[in-house]
């Protein structure tokens, strides 16, 4: 995916640096990709032509502060 320019190279997080702690920023956006990707799949099962109302929704663990959860939807259309 990096070769062909959909993803970016790995990055250093520099948050810590300027006082912001945060998950990889890389991570997020390697898993939005995924993401895209799986629902692009399931839209194809359907027979869909396009996503509609595609939204995202991001929750950081509490717990650890190791992991995020990422949630893409949409509403799969066909034309007519």
């Amino acid at each position: 995916m990096r070769k062909r320019g959909q993803i970016g190279g790995r990055q250093a997080d520099w948050g810590f640096v300027i006082g912001e702690w945060s998950v990889g920023q890389s991570d997020f956006e390697l898993a939005f990709y995924i993401a895209v990707q799986e629902l692009k799949c399931r839209a194809a099962l359907l027979d869909a032509d396009a996503i509609v109302g595609m939204r995202q929704d991001i929750d950081l663990d509490t717990n650890a502060f190791a992991c995020f959860y990422l949630q893409i939807y949409g509403t799969a259309v066909k034309y007519i």
